[in-house]
């Protein structure tokens, strides 16, 4: 009501309702003086004195009824959510804006360094103790800045001149903007976003810069920004660094990437993990992991064998590499397994930096802590930080079990397979990426998730990692750029996401718009608007091969043979070698009643390409439409036997068999369809029944004088088939 009714009396009287019936008290003061305020604005009205600061008084009246209901929504939280009780007490003695906050932290780092000067000796006692005294006070700020309340102007000042010191250890400041952005999510304050915007545009340090981005991004609110005109003239001004346009966008499909983390993990668990383990040389037992010998007879019985498992294990580990350069999170299904250490107990350990010397990481095994074994995973892990930690705790735990010959690899690269040298380490979209992968797992695995908002929801009516739909960016220069993201979303099958991006982008007439539009509506099988959508681009490009094929296509699919062959014509006209086009135009001929013009063509392509399948499956339906019926089940044949086979294949030769009145064959045809269709045809697109493709056939059934009486009672004997051949198989399984 507060920005989007902008209604005052209303929203004052229902706060005032709201602090009474929670017994709010602490706030009834600041209430009382908002009121007393209106009330002299509304007599100041009644008694007829205009005003010319009346719409501005008026609009700030607004903004601190915002704040004292976000600052009541905070005090509610804190009673109501144990993690919010645990942060609250955590950070009682920190007070934001408070220059102790800067001096502190400026200690430490002095600290660091003078005892980088002492003797060797006796140096890891205090080392920990140093670091662990930091832990204790960072974590108090973290969660201090979790529980703030709406910002002054002074807090906000102090905020942006503490994370933009050089005097402050980077590692605190990327904590404390975690926590920065944490408290933003669960409740706006434009000041929190405009500090944001600020350390994005001003920091050197690329660590702290991309954090501020992110945490800008996902702190965006939808209309709460309504009365505060500064966020998105800052957000305005922001958009137009063609840089920052660049990043935006590069995020919104990391986004993307790590929203798919679950598909990827199925995809690694099903089709690449057993076939590296195939490979792999050792054993898990009772007391731990020993190596296998080689089996001498093996190579004596199957030549070759290792060799072949060795390149299948590559090829297998080649395709997991190239789903990680690609931006999948290729390693949240392993370790969302190992996030129950003590260490995310917590909050704030979620979004730490990885650093060796983190007290959490003190009870590791000596052997590893002291080893080069940190430094290593430090400098050239290929894990987000949060995994990081969990590897190196998950391997101090088994260090025992260990064979000792693989306890060498544990300070070496080795272990950690393909890593990620320092230039890549310090480039922006791998400093996001790993980031996000952190965030990530918090909202999935953190004990006390749904304490939070959390942003990557997608039961929600849409998710808040979809910022570039975001009305703050829509009068932006990155509003023309978002259809940029729309081949991506259509490739990786977000679809829904799709629908919403072309939505937002319904004014931009363009011709990515419309070729977008095409592709979907076309998957979506909505074949019309897909052709309406291919003559917006014709109107622009009249010769637009693309845009040829997809009109003939949809007219095809759509039933409209007569229309696609024209098309189809049009496009030989200028590409007259292309198989693929004299193919569809020959299917096209055939369905349009023109079976002798299709077969030309088709003669033509199996002479050109006699092992070609789609060119066997057109000329055998060419001779089903010609009543041939034996040359069409000679060809049907050739297809079943083939490892290539389809569902339809059987679907057809059932049609042939039918047609001569071999019933009991046909309706073994027709069963095999079904199931084929019910196995795999499904997940491959292939949804239509039995019942669907009588009616999808049937001029084909009337060409053999077959009634829709005759077609019913064949659907029941195919099911009575696909009955019995069920029963037979339940009766083997037991």
């Amino acid at each position: 009501m507060i920005t989007c009714e902008q209604n005052l009396p209303k929203a004052i009287e229902n706060l005032q309702e709201y602090i009474s019936k929670h017994e709010l008290t602490t706030f009834q003061l600041k209430w009382e003086q908002l009121n007393g305020d209106y009330l002299l604005m509304k007599d100041f009205l009644r008694r007829g004195l205009k005003d010319p600061q009346f719409n501005v008084v008026y609009h700030n009246l607004l903004r601190e009824l915002y704040a004292l209901n976000s600052d009541i929504q905070l005090e509610k939280m804190i009673h109501e959510n144990s993690s919010y009780q645990l942060a609250h007490q955590t950070a009682k003695s920190v007070v934001l804006g408070d220059t102790s906050i800067k001096t502190q932290m400026e200690k430490f780092v002095q600290d660091v360094a003078m005892l980088s000067l002492e003797p060797q000796k006796g140096q890891t006692l205090q080392t920990n103790q140093l670091y662990e005294e930091h832990q204790t006070y960072i974590n108090q700020v973290f969660n201090a800045f979790l529980v703030s309340p709406q910002w002054t102007e002074s807090v906000a000042k102090f905020v942006e001149e503490l994370f933009l010191s050089p005097t402050v250890d980077s590692n605190d400041i990327q904590l404390l903007l975690s926590g920065l952005m944490l408290s933003a999510i669960q409740l706006f304050d434009y000041r929190k976003i405009l500090v944001l915007i600020a350390i994005y545009q001003k920091s050197t340090d690329e660590e702290i810069r991309q954090r501020a981005l992110m945490g800008l991004v996902l702190c965006l609110p939808d209309n709460d920004a309504n009365i505060y005109p500064e966020v998105s003239k800052s957000i305005t001004a922001l958009c137009q660094n063609e840089q920052t346009l660049q990043e935006l966008l590069e995020l919104q499909i990391q986004f993307f990437y790590c929203m798919n983390a679950d598909a990827d993990n199925e995809k690694l668990q099903k089709d690449i993990i057993p076939q590296l383990m195939k490979g792999q040389n050792i054993q898990f037992t009772r007391t731990g992991i020993i190596e296998k010998e080689e089996d001498p007879l093996e190579e004596m019985l199957n030549p070759g064998a290792a060799d072949r498992a060795m390149e299948a294990m590559e090829e297998n580990f080649q395709k997991m590499m190239n789903m990680q350069r690609a931006g999948s999170d290729i390693y949240f299904g392993g370790f969302s397994q190992m996030k129950r250490f003590g260490f995310f107990m917590e909050l704030s350990n979620w979004f730490v930096p990885f650093y060796p010397q983190h007290p959490g990481l003190n009870q590791m095994n000596h052997e590893l802590r002291d080893g080069q074994f940190m430094n290593v995973l430090l400098e050239h892990g290929p894990f987000c930080d949060s995994d990081k930690y969990s590897f190196a705790l998950a391997a101090s735990s088994i260090l025992n079990q260990i064979p000792s010959q693989m306890r060498e690899l544990l300070n070496s690269q080795e272990l950690l397979g393909p890593t990620v040298n320092k230039e890549e380490h310090h480039k922006p979209a791998y400093i996001r990426r790993m980031y996000l992968q952190n965030l990530y797992r918090f909202y999935r695995l953190y004990k006390d998730k749904n304490h939070f908002h959390n942003p990557f929801s997608t039961e929600l009516s849409h998710h808040t990692v979809f910022f570039v739909l975001n009305n703050l960016f829509q009068n932006t220069a990155l509003a023309h750029r978002r259809l940029e993201i729309g081949q991506f979303l259509y490739r990786h099958h977000f679809y829904d996401d799709l629908h919403r991006l072309l939505d937002a982008c319904v004014n931009i007439d363009s011709v990515e718009y419309w070729r977008l539009s095409a592709m979907l509506a076309h998957q979506e099988k909505d074949y019309m608007r897909a052709g309406l959508a291919y003559d917006k681009l014709l109107a622009v490009d009249s010769d637009n091969e693309q845009a040829l094929r997809g009109k003939a296509n949809s007219l095809f699919y759509s039933g409209n043979f007569s229309e696609a062959i024209k098309y189809y014509s049009r496009i030989l006209e200028k590409d007259a070698n292309s198989a693929r086009v004299q193919l569809n135009l020959a299917v096209a001929y055939i369905n349009d009643n023109q079976v002798e013009n299709g077969m030309k063509y088709l003669f033509k392509l199996s002479y050109e390409y006699p092992e070609n399948l789609s060119v066997k499956r057109s000329l055998a339906w060419g001779y089903l439409r010609k009543n041939e019926n034996e040359q069409a089940l000679q060809l049907y044949n050739q297809l079943m036997a083939h490892k290539n086979h389809i569902p339809s294949d059987y679907l057809n030769a059932g049609y042939c068999l039918w047609f001569d009145s071999k019933i009991e064959e046909a309706v073994e045809k027709f069963a095999h369809y079904e199931m084929m269709r019910n196995e795999k045809g499904i997940a491959q697109g292939n949804d239509e029944s039995l019942h669907d493709v009588f009616n999808l056939d049937a001029p084909l059934l009337s060409q053999y004088h077959v009634g829709k009486e005759e077609a019913t009672v064949m659907e029941d004997l195919v099911n009575d088939q696909c009955r019995s051949y069920a029963g037979r198989k339940g009766e083997q399984l037991s």
